[in-house]
């Protein structure tokens, strides 16, 4: 009988470490409450896998709250921000922290496509990430024709709560957006 325990242990001793493991693995795959940095030299420092284009991040007005999609080893994620300038050189902020306070992970979605930040409310109040997005072009711009859910940054609890589809109206420049990324690689590429 003996023999037999022996043998059930280490078999639930594995099965406990690879569930521990897994738990782990989720746990590291959330970014909420890490300080993300921008330095004025060298730009944000994301986390390694990560991407922010310009395009897809939106501050919000009377406080220091930002929506970012986020691309993290292919997994497209909201995140509500708080920024804090940490020093201040000739009146520019020029070394900032985002706190990430709240996070969606959002399998399936395309980061500035199909989740988009370039979205306003009722009373053209930034803060809103539409998500299932689907667009119809108007000349040089793409206005959102669907969307399958809108989140809305909530200042006061400073989390993502859902929103209803019909408050809001997002206009997308594809030419802008390009440009703010040509930029932005222009910039990691450094002199």
């Amino acid at each position: 009988m003996n023999r037999g325990r022996a043998g059930v242990a280490p078999a639930r001793c594995l099965a406990v470490l690879l569930f521990l493991a897994g738990a782990g693995e989720a746990a590291a795959t959330s970014y909420a409450g890490r300080p993300i940095y921008s330095e004025p030299s060298i730009g944000l420092q994301l986390p390694p896998g990560c991407e922010v284009e310009p395009s897809w991040r939106s501050q919000i007005p009377g406080g220091d709250l930002e929506a970012w999609i986020a691309r993290c080893e292919g997994t497209t994620r909201v995140w509500l921000l708080r920024r804090q300038v940490l020093e201040v050189v000739a009146a520019h902020p020029t070394r900032l922290r985002f706190q990430v306070l709240d996070e969606r992970a959002l399998p399936g979605e395309d980061a500035g496509d199909t989740a988009s930040v370039q979205c306003t409310g009722p009373r053209d109040e930034p803060g809103f990430v539409v998500l299932g997005a689907k667009w119809r072009a108007e000349g040089r711009q793409l206005r959102l024709r669907s969307a399958r859910a809108v989140l809305r940054a909530e200042p006061r609890t400073q989390s993502l709560v859902d929103a209803d589809v019909g408050q809001v109206d997002c206009i997308r420049f594809p030419d802008r957006e390009a440009m703010m990324k040509r930029l932005q690689q222009d910039g990691r590429k450094g002199p």
